[in-house]
């Protein structure tokens, strides 16, 4: 089965002939995708895609790296008989300095975009600190900033929101001081090093305000970290049941790029499996 997706196609293919040393977890999750996918009512938006890489590669002057690639691909899955996307969960966790955050700016602001083309998709960003909050968020100020003779006729800033004036989307970034957050209309909601979250709080407050927009999702993103039994464990946990198919039907969409045992941290080889960049 392809998807007729280069950038799904071609990164599955890498992971299941061993082109690219991939962590168990990613051997599942190929298997998961190609069952997901290999079904006659989803459509991979392949131009939209090929958009999206197109715009972040211009405006943030970026080359996007097979594995980012991978996940604008799946982002543009859809049921065509709903109009609802695959995937409204994706959980990417991976070794320190990939790029995460740079990715993930590239992306969220793309999605605010007339091209991504659903009205007032209005992004936040959650952190348990303010600069951890800020980093995607000013890595859109900043590329707003350098391009501005062009955004300007698309994008109105503040240091603390950036609007989309077409579609009257925005993208805030928010700490997990979680009182003062009730009922957003969140799109898109981006929770940042969540390995730092001990418990659910911060996450159910912007989850209660959030899905009242076509084709909302959630991305969680992460390194590993030292908090546990906190809220990165427990979606591990859940990552694992969707992988083996304990839990059916899901849309979450686990990515883990890790080790798979203290060996290999001894074999150069080994550590693109943790650090695909």
């Amino acid at each position: 089965m392809t998807t007729k997706c280069k950038y799904i196609d071609d990164y599955l293919t890498a992971i299941e002939t061993g082109e690219v040393p991939a962590s168990i977890e990613l051997h599942k999750a190929a298997a998961y995708i190609r069952r997901k996918l290999d079904n006659p009512d989803v459509l991979v938006d392949t131009a939209r895609a090929e958009k999206a890489v197109e715009l972040i590669e211009r405006y943030f002057r970026i080359k996007l790296f097979p594995w980012e690639l991978f996940i604008i691909g799946l982002v543009h899955c859809y049921y065509i008989s709903t109009d609802t996307v695959v995937f409204s969960e994706f959980l990417i966790e991976m070794g320190r300095g990939n790029g995460k955050n740079g990715f993930i700016s590239g992306l969220v602001w793309y999605l605010t975009t007339h091209y991504h083309g659903v009205k007032e998709y209005n992004v936040d960003i959650i952190a348990n600190s303010d600069d951890q909050a800020k980093t995607s968020f000013e890595d859109v100020y900043q590329m707003l900033d350098d391009t501005w003779e062009k955004s300007k006729r698309f994008f109105y800033r503040t240091k603390e929101v950036i609007t989309n004036l077409k579609t009257r989307s925005y993208i805030k970034y928010n700490t997990s001081n979680a009182k003062t957050k009730d009922g957003k209309r969140s799109a898109c909601l981006v929770f940042d090093e969540i390995h730092e979250y001990e418990n659910n709080d911060t996450i159910k407050v912007f989850r209660s305000g959030f899905g009242k927009r076509k084709h909302s999702r959630i991305f969680y993103i992460t390194t590993n970290g030292y908090v546990r039994e906190g809220v990165l464990d427990e979606r591990l946990r859940i990552a694992q049941d969707v992988l083996n198919g304990v839990i059916e039907n899901s849309r979450m969409c686990p990515l883990i790029w890790k080790l798979d045992n203290e060996e290999e941290a001894a074999n150069k080889q080994m550590w693109v499996k943790a650090n695909p960049s």
